[in-house]
């Protein structure tokens, strides 16, 4: 079974549309996000409605949390403004849609079992794991019984690794990458190997970067442009 594997979209509707596309051309039958729907950029709402229209399994990021938060803390100046510009705009049921997304996920997809979390499986929504702390240890320390897929998120950073029996794919960023690479990255994980590929998307920058100035601070909008 193919699976389109999402993550850190934060109202990026224009990057999640692309995104979309390419998987819909894949051929993947379902779709895992790792959360942080929203927040830093200008269309909530319709990131929502894209998202529902797939109905992925999908988990709560640190945004998705702090939006639904009237007083968020550990986030930076311009994540407070896109938090607070993001609260105002959603509807009441975007914001219910937010509340509901669980921390964690483990099930089985395609006779795998999967695990999804934003940040770590010990702390869901804040850790960040990076590629070079997938270890035997680190699952290990996470696991009784490590599954046989881990999908994480958070870092913004694309990476696929393989430790023992246990696949760890964190997808990068949809909405804003920081690897260097302006386009729009996302994962297909092949269920029966099991094994996953990052890919990329090319979109149009410009829409939502000139929306994203209309309301938020332009240094949001300008890193979409060097992928940082």
């Amino acid at each position: 079974m193919k699976i389109g594997v999402l993550s850190d979209i934060h109202s990026n509707a224009v990057a999640l549309e692309a995104v979309l596309s390419r998987l819909e051309d894949a051929n993947v039958e379902e779709y895992i996000c790792a959360g942080d729907v929203v927040g830093y950029y200008s269309r909530p709402n319709e990131t929502i409605s894209l998202l529902k229209e797939v109905n992925p399994l999908i988990v709560r990021g640190n945004h998705d949390e702090g939006v639904t938060t009237e007083t968020p803390t550990s986030f930076n100046y311009y994540a407070k403004r896109s938090l607070d510009w993001n609260r105002r705009e959603l509807t009441e049921e975007g914001m219910r849609f937010l509340r509901r997304l669980p921390p964690t996920i483990r099930t089985e997809i395609g006779g795998r079992e999967v695990f999804i979390a934003h940040g770590s499986p010990r702390n869901p929504i804040s850790e960040y794991i990076h590629e070079e702390d997938i270890s035997e240890e680190f699952l290990d320390y996470s696991f009784e019984n490590p599954p046989e897929v881990v999908v994480l998120g958070h870092t913004h950073k694309p990476y696929v690794k393989k430790v023992g029996d246990t696949l760890v794919l964190n997808p990068g960023s949809v909405g804003q990458p920081r690897d260097r690479d302006p386009r729009a990255s996302f994962a297909v994980l092949e269920t029966e190997k099991p094994s996953a590929e990052i890919r990329k998307a090319w979109y149009n920058v410009d829409e939502i970067a000139e929306h994203t100035k209309e309301y938020l601070p332009r240094k949001l909008a300008d890193r979409l442009y060097e992928g940082k």
